[in-house]
This record gives structure tokens, sequence and C-alpha cells, in this order.
């Protein structure tokens, strides 16, 4: 039921994709961008109960399972899942939700989720991105990738100024939706703090010429 609730109170509050948003998916590769979160990576947490804030350094303020349960493993090795890459990958039942520091203006990142093709009754999955608490973009994936075949690869861009802190990927299917979400990368825009920093920087370096 859990599932359905979510992604019940993600179509109520359904809205088009604004132009600012574009979402794609391909079975290539997408880009990197300038931060990347690879859950192979020295310092990265494995296993069970990860906590949510276990990613602050990448600039992640949380990464967290819908159920709660978050967990990092190599689950290619898992019995019918070998057809995964043989690495480390984001394990979230119900649905992946990751909330940035700053605001985002581009992001990518390998998903699978096994809910299956999108019907009047369920399946596909959701993602949806939110600036503020405030839903920007919501998309529904209506055969998400999983079991080797489909588009894993999601490349999401912004224009005209648009940004977002916040993504989710939820499944819709029926028998305990299970997300994976392999590396991610994205852009941020750095924080006013830094910009002030910055201009507090070249202030002084104009003085010290002058001087």
């Amino acid at each position: 039921m859990k599932n359905l609730l979510i992604a019940a109170a993600c179509a109520a509050t359904a809205s088009p994709a604004l132009a600012g948003y574009t979402v794609t998916s391909s079975d290539a590769p997408a880009p990197t961008y300038s931060t990347t979160l690879n859950f192979d990576e020295g310092g990265v947490p494995v296993g069970t109960a990860i906590g949510s804030d276990a990613f602050a350094s990448f600039g992640v303020s949380s990464l967290a399972a819908g159920d709660g349960f978050n967990r990092i493993e190599n689950f290619s090795s898992t019995p019918g899942f070998g057809w995964l890459p043989n690495s480390n990958a984001f394990i979230g039942g119900f649905g992946v939700f990751m909330n940035f520091e700053n605001d985002i203006t581009e992001f990518s990142a390998q998903v699978w989720d096994n809910s299956g093709p999108a019907t009047l009754f369920g399946g596909g999955m959701f993602l949806v991105l939110l600036n503020d608490g405030v839903e920007v973009s919501f998309n529904l994936i209506e055969n998400p990738a999983f079991g080797g075949v489909g588009d894993s690869w999601f490349n999401i861009t912004t224009d005209g100024g648009d940004v977002f802190d916040e993504i989710r990927f939820v499944g819709a299917g029926f028998a305990g939706p299970l997300t994976i979400m392999g590396e991610a990368s994205w852009n941020a825009v750095p924080a006013p703090s830094a910009f002030a920093l910055l201009g507090l920087g070249g202030l002084v370096a104009n003085r010290r010429r002058r001087a």
C-alpha cells in the first residue's frame, strides 16, 4: 500500500513539466557534470542502515529510500540481478529521494526500477523535481529500465534561470517497488555566501593593486 500512497501523492500534485526543465532517458551513458557521486569511491559508506546525511560532503543534504532502509551494495551478485553493473549502488525500497544543499541546474544518473510498464492500474516510475518544496516538473517513465532492458540513464537540464533542489524517483509497481540508483553527477549553483566571498576577494585584490 505504501507505494500506492506515494504514487497517488505524486499524481495528485502532478503538473505539466515546465519549459525550463528537460528530462531525457537513454541506454547510453548521460553526460557527467562537475560533482560526481560514485558509490565505489573511497570514503563512501557501504552496507545497510546508511544515514540519510552520509553524503553532506558532496552537497547532498539527504539521500534516502522511501522505506527509510538506506542500503549501498553491489547488487549484481544477488540472484536475478546479474545484469546490473559490477559496482555499488544505492538501493531504495519504495523510491529514491535526494535533496541538495544548493540549487541544481543539471543532473544525470543511472536508475532502474522493477515496477514494470505503466498501466491504468499501476506500474511505471515517477521522476519528480522540486524547488524549495514546490513541484516544478512531473514525469511518468512508462517503461522503467530493469532486468537489462530499457533506458537506464537519465539526464536533466534547465534553462531560463530555472533550478531545482530535490529529485524523486518513485516506482508505482504493486509488488514492492525497488529503485536502484547507480552513479550520479550534477552542477550546483554556488551559495550566495560563496559569491559574496568572491566579490570581497576581488575588492581586496583591487585595493592592493592601487596601493
